[in-house]
């Protein structure tokens, strides 16, 4: 019943999906600030559609608002780039957002919360290297 609505004001997937192609290319090129519109943009059509690219915008978004010491914004993204890495059973993935999330803990003074994150990022790299062994 509402599904005109959400298609109104959010682009399909496939289209999100070239919005951040082009925020990545963008900010390869440096221009970060264009970049987080797109990523801003493409993220909840991601998330909806269950695209593996939803954890990597959350990823980028995280680092972005790190950078600029918007430190809330970038728990909440990093938080939700490990849970949807985690989800995915991307173990890379989820070890660089772990890692990241340890990063940002640390600019908040949060050492529990960075050492715990280190821990896990730690976890996931040896699990990452037991399953890369098995194959």
């Amino acid at each position: 019943m509402w599904q005109h609505l959400i298609q109104k004001n959010h682009p399909r997937p496939e289209e999100s999906l070239e919005l951040y192609r082009q925020a990545i290319d963008l900010g390869l090129h440096g221009n970060w600030t264009e970049a987080e519109e797109l990523l801003e943009k493409s993220l909840e059509p991601l998330e909806l559609a269950e695209a593996p690219e939803a954890a990597a915008a959350n990823h980028n978004l995280a680092a972005l608002l790190q950078e600029r010491a918007e430190l809330d914004g970038a728990v909440f993204h990093a938080v939700r780039a490990v849970f949807l890495y985690n989800r995915l059973q991307d173990l890379g993935g989820l070890y660089s957002a772990l890692r990241n999330l340890s990063v940002i803990h640390t600019s908040r003074g949060e050492s529990h919360l960075a050492m715990a994150a280190h821990h896990q990022a730690a976890r996931a790299r040896c699990r990452r290297s037991l399953a890369s062994a098995v194959t």
